[in-house]
């Protein structure tokens, strides 16, 4: 017969998932789900937005991508502010010094992207001529005069910069993966809505 200590221990090697400890904070859980969902919409907004000439339909899912690009870089905003006060639950204890670094550069890396995607695009419109404002209502001030070679030039660096960030984001779920299934760590369930 085993002892209670030995039972735990066998439970514990069993289960699929070690536990969770500390969830993220429901704010911050909210936010990372809400910006995952601004930039899904977004990227098949301006991609639907390519397989159609209706102009109408263009001009509103353009509309559409740049309005969900501002929420975007609020949520991201208050995301960075959230972590740099502290508000982030630590899943990186347990992965050594190596892991723990790849793990916060990985994380301001996609920030930093994150930024440079929604800034570049606010670029865009303004080099575009086009005076955006924030949920329609807030007029937001141009970051850069009206010019349409630098326009072109902004275009390919916010194409570029939404790739790369699209590639992060494929990185960022595999990781999350890799700790659910393969180090069964609890980092997964900790930002999981709920």
């Amino acid at each position: 017969m085993m002892s209670p200590p030995q039972r735990s221990s066998l439970m514990r090697s069993t289960t699929l998932v070690r536990s969770v400890g500390e969830r993220h904070p429901t704010l911050t859980r909210a936010l990372h789900w809400a910006t995952a969902i601004l930039i899904l919409i977004s990227v098949t907004a301006i991609l639907y937005r390519e397989t159609t000439e209706e102009k109408l339909v263009r001009r509103v899912l353009l509309e559409l991508h740049r309005q969900l690009g501002l929420l975007v870089l609020v949520a991201l905003a208050v995301r960075i502010g959230l972590r740099l006060g502290g508000a982030f639950a630590s899943h990186t204890r347990d992965l050594g010094a190596r892991l723990r670094l790849v793990a916060t550069v990985a994380h301001w890396l996609m920030y930093g992207v994150l930024g440079a995607v929604t800034l570049l695009g606010w670029a865009l419109s303004s080099a575009h001529g086009i005076h955006l404002a924030f949920l329609a209502v807030l007029p937001l001030p141009d970051v850069v005069a009206a010019d349409s070679d630098l326009a072109d030039t902004l275009s390919d660096y916010h194409v570029l910069a939404a790739w790369l960030l699209l590639a992060l984001v494929a990185l960022h779920v595999l990781a999350a993966l890799w700790h659910h299934y393969f180090r069964r760590d609890g980092v997964l369930m900790a930002m999981l809505p709920g």
